[in-house]
């Protein structure tokens, strides 16, 4: 099976010598068959790879917003241990509130764009693909057993069970594509909010 690109979720060509007279049924209802799994594997090979560059991406983000609040908070303590010779904190309190506008920033990249979000919901996806290609797998043989000579009417039902099997596949890739594109409208929704939030302070 041919793995997709990473940088690719495109439907691939679909068969074209798919001959439905009675003793070529069942080479094209495998040609169907492979046509429909390599699908759904090429979906699944796209969401794994695609989720580690969020996930490495998403975890600095989050380990710099943690860091930075840790630092923000012993910011104050070192400058009530240690002295410069004039009496003076040797670290500003105002370095705090940087560290705090630091890990505030981390967190807004890492929600602006979708790195931990995105990488959990590539792995959901990947997780539902992967359940319904052996759930249509195991259909499959089954479908196998009972029709071993094809009729016209067990035949349509192998394209039915492959036409099915398909839909529910685009129609998860669908579902992400929308959660995405929701999640990425509320971040630029809050991006918007915070840019007008200083010129109302300011008016």
């Amino acid at each position: 099976m041919g793995a997709a690109k990473k940088t690719d979720l495109i439907p691939q060509g679909f068969p074209k010598n798919l001959d439905w007279h009675t003793e070529q049924r069942w080479d094209s209802l495998v040609q169907l068959y492979e046509f429909v799994v390599q699908e759904c594997g090429n979906a699944i090979h796209w969401y794994y790879s695609s989720k580690r560059a969020k996930s490495r991406m998403g975890y600095f983000l989050r380990a710099g917003s943690i860091l930075a609040i840790a630092v923000a908070g012993v910011i104050p303590i070192i400058g009530e241990i240690y002295e410069r010779s004039d009496g003076s904190p040797l670290l500003s309190p105002a370095w705090a509130t940087v560290a705090l506008a630091l890990a505030a920033l981390f967190v807004a990249l890492d929600r602006f764009g979708g790195y931990t979000s995105g990488w959990v919901r590539y792995v959901r996806t990947a997780q539902r693909l992967t359940l319904l290609q052996a759930d249509f797998r195991l259909n499959w043989e089954d479908y196998r057993f009972r029709c071993p000579q094809l009729t016209a009417e067990e035949t349509r039902e192998g394209i039915l069970l492959c036409l099915t099997f398909l839909r529910n596949v685009n129609l998860e890739i669908q579902n992400e594509t929308n959660a995405w594109a929701q999640e990425f409208q509320q971040a630029l929704l809050e991006v918007d909010n915070l840019s007008k939030k200083p010129n109302s302070e300011l008016s």
